[in-house]
């Protein structure tokens, strides 16, 4: 509506003095009818007009500086929280000592919950390949002081090569770069490599959850880690965000090394649920992508090894591929 901007700028004084004392409400789980109305008509407007960085707060107390115009922060600023359902299944996986791989640690959501979940005897490694995205990860993790953290401005790939990496224009710091899809101006040549060679061989017997979110590399990332699966403790789970276009190689490719898939419903909408839902769905492999991702916003399937009268079937994984023409010659 033409007269809506005029009218945020009139009430732009009100909104900086109410929306930040408003935070402790948008996080209560009652009133969802009007926190809409209100997240919708004052709350989100504001974000828009608030330009200068500034520090939020997540619900499990980590600190993270940055403008508002990144998704993760906005959320964080009203909710304290970012996709609230994986949020809840990785705090229900994670235990002191294990490790957690962030592969597409962004600026440091999940990497920075995976280090209180896992205390000082456990481990995270976070991946990051935007070099202005890495830069505010280590920023956030030197805020927090959490030292059990890893950080690699790395690509992970199926083989080893160097790949542009292209970022939206207008936003900062979100979830928009990628290797594979030009979705914005190149922001760097960085290098790529396999998943298992950016980590230590203890961090890949030792990981319990693997999160991969690389904004349509997916397929790519997972070719890579084949290889290694057997190296990995029988209790890994992998999760990894899809697109549709790669949705079902995804599920072929972990499938070849015994690993089922389920749907972990994770919906996109701010208001949903803060405290979360850990509930997996199911899924045939020939199940259409586009019934989850309509319904529930982004579709993250996590793997967990098939298990036969309730032991884990035994995989013996399959030879990685060292280069990227290797990589082509086997695919021909």
């Amino acid at each position: 509506m033409p007269a809506r901007p005029f009218l945020w700028r009139a009430l732009s004084p009100a909104m900086f003095a109410i929306v930040p004392r408003m935070q402790n409400f948008m996080r209560a789980p009652s009133f969802k009818p009007f926190k809409r109305w209100w997240y919708r008509c004052f709350a989100d407007p504001y974000t828009n007009l608030r330009n200068e960085p500034l520090e939020v707060t997540a619900v499990f107390g980590a600190r993270f500086r940055a403008r508002l115009s990144g998704v993760v922060q906005r959320s964080l600023f009203h909710f304290g929280v970012f996709e609230p359902n994986l949020t809840a299944f990785l705090s229900e996986r994670l235990r002191p000592g294990d490790t957690f791989v962030d592969v597409g640690a962004n600026v440091g959501y999940f990497t920075l919950l995976a280090s209180k979940l896992v205390g000082d005897s456990g481990r995270v490694v976070a991946i990051e390949a935007s070099p202005a995205t890495f830069a505010a990860l280590n920023e956030n993790i030197v805020r927090n002081e959490a030292c059990n953290v890893r950080t690699a401005n790395v690509a992970a790939y199926d083989c080893e090569t160097t790949l542009p990496i292209y970022h939206l224009p207008d936003e900062e710091f979100t979830s928009g770069a990628s290797v594979v899809r030009a979705i914005g101006p190149q922001e760097a040549a960085i290098p790529a490599r396999p998943l298992p060679s950016i980590m230590t061989e203890t961090e890949r017997a030792s990981a319990r959850v693997i999160k991969i979110d690389v904004e349509g590399a997916e397929e790519r990332v997972v070719e890579g880690l084949l290889g290694a699966t057997h190296s990995l403790r029988e209790d890994v789970e992998i999760v990894v965000e899809v697109l549709p276009e790669s949705y079902r190689s995804v599920i072929a490719k972990l499938g070849e090394c015994g690993f089922v898939a389920s749907v972990l419903k994770n919906p996109l909408d701010p208001l949903a649920d803060a405290a979360g839902s850990t509930e997996l769905e199911a899924i045939a492999p020939s199940a259409s992508p586009e019934r989850f991702t309509m319904a529930h916003g982004v579709l993250y399937l996590v793997f967990a090894r098939a298990r036969v009268n309730g032991k884990m079937v035994e995989t013996t994984g399959i030879e990685p591929a060292t280069s990227c023409l290797q990589s082509r010659r086997s695919t021909n």
